[in-house]
């Protein structure tokens, strides 16, 4: 009796026990069929989940010429200069600045006439927050505009704006060092400067000889100074290399100053005199920038998207983007499958002593359901990574919310955009690998992932 009494309790709880697992086990199938949101969770219950696989998927790579980038008023620097670059071929950047008056202003002297008002100089001086490529002597032209232009509007980088077509510029071929204090106004200050000397008969004679009108009562009014002068584009010529200078445009250096003398009292008193032109935060400002690519190998790659399984290129200030298609992607959808872990590893070519310094990191972006790019959800949780690792040579991302949203079928399986950090205020540049790079590291996709 007793042993028939241990057997019959043995023999109910292994029954009581298959009942419970099949119960659960029913109700996790259950859950897989009714719940399309699990392909998402990135760490579920490791007890519904077989083995963990890892495989690298094959990537399409190529470049495009990015689209047009709005450039005013940008948290950076403005770019000036001209560059050539042994890949990417050349790059122009101009900027377009209104200036305003510092205060309401008659240059008459109280007690003479306009006449008695010298001009002596004129110089647009730029503050330099860096520069990029290798910075040589250059000439800039400085033209008037001849076209409104407005604080409220947005400006490109291919745009550009109707100047009158004299350049006002007197400088010469001039180069400034980003790296040393520079001079301003004749004195030695903590910031590099470039000076631009000007034409005081086509920049200063005509704005002095405003005074007494409402052109020098203020800047914004009808009839006041920026519907008298509406601004400048300041520019460099192309074919030569030169460098970009980083120009903060805000800053407290950047000015055109204008050096007079008062003649109407005795010679000993004709001090000279001057009087500022405000670049600041209540201008509108913008750089347009121009990329020439021709005969260069990006001209061949974006011409032969192939070739990006070689190498394939990525360029700010509007040049070009890269693209990534994973078409193998879609063999796991519909079978069950949750990534675990799916990370894209780009390598690069980068040389510790390259004066074409490679972007910080990329950002890569996807096409949503109504055909515009937008980031990947990866970032907004902070792991997508995309920064520059000068030790391994390469960019990474985690993509895994990405891959898992694609596996559960809430997106298509479309194009990845890449494109640097800084696109509108760097002129950063990196030349990637791709899947049948002759160097050693190539793209590659790693996906970690689970059956359900």
């Amino acid at each position: 009796m007793e042993f028939w009494y241990s057997n019959y309790l043995t023999f109910y709880r292994k029954s009581l026990f298959l009942l419970l697992f099949a119960a659960a086990t029913i109700a996790i199938v259950s859950s897989c069929e009714k719940n399309n949101e699990f392909g998402l969770e990135i760490n579920p219950d490791s007890n519904t989940l077989e083995a963990i696989f890892s495989d690298t998927f094959d990537l399409n790579t190529f470049s495009v010429y990015a689209d047009s980038i709005k450039t005013d008023e940008l948290n950076g620097p403005s770019l000036l200069g001209n560059y050539i670059d042994p890949v990417f071929g050349e790059v122009n950047s101009s900027i377009f600045t209104q200036i305003r008056l510092e205060q309401a202003y008659d240059f008459i002297p109280q007690d003479g006439t306009i006449d008695d008002v010298v001009i002596d100089s004129a110089v647009l001086y730029l503050a330099i927050d860096g520069y990029y490529g290798d910075i040589n002597e250059q000439e800039f032209n400085v033209e008037i505009l001849d076209e409104d232009f407005y604080k409220d509007s947005s400006y490109y980088n291919n745009q550009s704006l109707t100047t009158k077509g004299v350049n006002i510029s007197t400088a010469g071929s001039i180069k400034a060092n980003p790296l040393f204090p520079g001079y301003f106004s004749g004195f030695l200050v903590n910031e590099a400067i470039l000076g631009i000397t000007l034409d005081v008969n086509e920049f200063a004679l005509p704005i002095v000889n405003e005074s007494g009108n409402s052109t020098l009562n203020g800047n914004d009014g009808d009839n006041e100074f920026l519907s008298f002068f509406k601004g400048i584009k300041i520019s460099a010529p192309n074919n030569v290399n030169g460098g970009l200078y980083y120009i903060n445009l805000t800053n407290s250096f950047s000015r055109i100053r204008l050096f007079y003398r008062d003649t109407s009292g005795i010679a000993s008193e004709h001090d000279t005199l001057d009087f500022d032109f405000n670049i600041n935060s209540n201008c509108a400002y913008y750089h347009a920038v121009n990329h020439d690519y021709s005969g260069t190998a990006v001209e061949e790659a974006v011409n032969q998207p192939l070739l990006g399984r070689n190498q394939f290129y990525v360029q700010a200030l509007g040049g070009v983007n890269g693209r990534i298609t994973i078409p193998e992607l879609d063999s796991l959808i519909g079978k069950n499958i949750m990534a675990n872990k799916a990370e894209i590893i780009l390598p690069f070519e980068d040389y510790l002593y390259d004066e074409y310094s490679s972007p910080t990191s990329l950002f890569i972006s996807r096409k949503n359901n109504n055909g515009d790019y937008e980031f990947l959800p990866d970032l907004f949780e902070g792991s997508q990574g995309g920064n520059y690792d000068a030790l391994n040579k390469n960019y990474r991302f985690d993509i895994t919310r990405h891959v898992n949203e694609i596996l559960a079928e809430k997106i298509i399986n479309d194009t990845i955009k890449i494109i640097p950090n800084g696109n509108g205020i760097t002129a950063n540049r990196v030349v990637l690998n791709g899947i049948n790079s002759t160097k050693k590291d190539k793209a590659k996709i790693i996906i970690s992932y689970s059956k359900y």
